[in-house]
């Protein structure tokens, strides 16, 4: 068997025409530049695909399942919040001053701020409403936890709305105040002209997550900076305000302005005027040596 396969492999090269030799080369050709071409066309597509887990999708949702793992496990930590749905990239144009300028700027807003109080007695007088948008403009550069931007400011200016939600306000803070709180609580907070009387209310109002309950990721914290932001808003351009945290009272104010299931109300700011008789609890700031520590 073995002698005879070379006489097989003769009269079979033999039978082959030359016509016969030329398409099976031609075909031989065609199946080696198809496998060349899937190959190249296989590798740009993963390096596409690596592209896209570290600047897209895949990589989000990569970056998404830490987020809820604890720091100091054998994972990548996302570092950086408002990273973690990454966007197109732009070129940062960094407005960089020199340093006298700095210490200037930053000296004239230490000084701005520093007279900031929290104010429970308002005018009358209306705020211009374009005023109001500037506001929350500002409000709204806040960074906040992937991006997400979890808050939505509502701006109360119907009386009756505002009637209805001191009501609620109220009633609430007289139950936590003669029921809910302890005694010690009270106390502490006497000297601050604290109570559950509410004489004042506009505006601000936050959800946990977006209208497609799309997850958010440190939602309360994003918003209480983008809080910071509106109060440092509210003080530069003269107004005056009040945080108030609406505690078990969110859910008739959410019904009340008829606002989604998925919102939950986070803060109280009125915004306005400060009474020409306003009065605020004579405190003192902590000195610069106890809020800060150099290493």
């Amino acid at each position: 068997m073995a002698r005879s396969e070379p006489g097989v492999i003769r009269r079979i090269a033999a039978s082959v025409t030359v016509e016969q030799l030329n398409i099976l080369s031609a075909v031989a050709v065609i199946i080696f530049v198809y496998f060349q071409f899937r190959t190249f066309f296989k590798n740009k597509k993963k390096v596409a695909e690596k592209v896209c887990t570290e600047n897209g999708r895949p990589a989000t949702e990569k970056r998404k399942q830490t987020t809820d793992k604890l720091v100091g496990e054998d994972h990548d930590v996302v570092e950086d919040h408002d990273d973690v749905h990454v966007a197109r990239e732009i070129l940062y144009k960094a407005h960089i001053l020199p340093e006298n300028e700095m210490l200037r700027k930053s000296q004239l807003f230490y000084e701005q701020m520093k007279i900031r109080r929290s104010v429970r007695c308002f005018s009358s007088r209306s705020v211009p409403l374009k005023v109001i948008q500037n506001l929350i403009k500002t409000a709204g550069t806040s960074p906040s936890g992937a991006n997400l931007q979890p808050w939505t400011f509502c701006v109360v200016g119907n009386d009756i709305l505002k009637q209805r939600i001191r009501e609620i306000v109220e009633n609430e803070e007289q139950m936590n105040y003669s029921r809910r709180m302890g005694a010690k609580w009270v106390l502490d907070v006497s000297h601050l002209n604290v109570n559950w009387n509410k004489p004042y209310l506009t505006e601000v109002y936050q959800p946990t997550e977006t209208g497609e309950k799309q997850p958010t990721y440190y939602n309360e914290i994003s918003t209480c900076i983008a809080t910071g932001f509106l109060l440092a808003a509210i003080q530069n351009c003269g107004l005056v305000t009040v945080t108030t945290t609406p505690l078990n009272s969110g859910s008739q104010i959410r019904e009340v302005l008829q606002r989604p299931a998925n919102e939950k109300v986070v803060l109280l700011l009125p915004v306005g005027y400060p009474a020409v008789n306003a009065r605020v609890p004579d405190l003192r700031r902590k000195p610069l040596e106890d809020i800060i520590q150099l290493y």
